[in-house]
């Protein structure tokens, strides 16, 4: 009972007083909004890229090999600096976070475009035409949802490690979840359940973004 009663009043006083749970939904709505368009832009943008890759421009493949060097070599914590700071003059933080975070993730993306397209191989998207499909038919029912089945594994990987590295966007002025912890902390002093919470939820994310992405595929092989 003893340890139960401290446990309920470490939760009381983390939580309940002050209605600091609030600072935890505030902080898990920046985290989710972050996170999806960051993954959507970057997933599209990282397709553009992909589709420079295999222009038949010389000077437009070079665009696509260079803007995935100079975003490799760069951190994303800096990328989200210069966009807030040097861009956008200081505001508009939730703004700064998602392009910095879809631009990191769109390097990823074009490369899974890339591999996961070349494994389906040239003799499926051959047989796919002789059969009387056009290029958009081969693609759409040949080679997308194999490439997509391919690709899932390497995605939900790079997706989740794309969640859980916004634990840094309170750098440019957003409450996330970390944030709202590290607030938590500093006004209650109570550090190891705030961070088991915190790690708890950020678990929750994982698993439900995970468990997402595995739907969105198989119900789009069924259509």
């Amino acid at each position: 009972m003893t340890t139960l009663g401290s446990i309920q009043g470490a939760l009381q006083q983390a939580l309940i007083e002050e209605s600091r749970w609030m600072l935890i939904v505030e902080g898990l709505w920046a985290t989710v909004v972050i996170t999806f368009f960051s993954l959507l832009i970057g997933t599209l943008l990282g397709g553009g890229v992909y589709a420079m890759q295999c222009s038949r421009r010389r000077w437009v493949r070079e665009v696509a090999r260079w803007w995935k060097v100079v975003v490799r070599g760069t951190p994303i914590l800096v990328l989200m600096l210069i966009a807030f700071n040097v861009i956008l003059g200081g505001r508009h933080g939730m703004v700064a976070a998602v392009a910095a975070f879809a631009i990191n993730f769109s390097n990823m993306s074009a490369s899974l475009f890339q591999s996961s397209i070349e494994s389906v191989g040239r003799g499926q998207m051959d047989a796919g035409r002789a059969l009387g499909l056009s290029n958009m038919q081969v693609l759409r029912w040949v080679v997308a949802p194999q490439a997509m089945h391919n690709a899932l594994p390497a995605y939900k990987f790079q997706a989740v490690t794309l969640l859980k590295g916004t634990s840094v966007v309170g750098y440019v002025a957003i409450q996330d979840l970390t944030n709202a912890t590290n607030m938590i902390r500093s006004t209650t002093g109570e550090h190891l359940l705030s961070l088991l919470l915190v790690t708890a939820i950020y678990f929750l994310l994982a698993w439900l973004l995970v468990k997402g992405l595995d739907c969105i595929v198989k119900k789009t092989s069924r259509v």
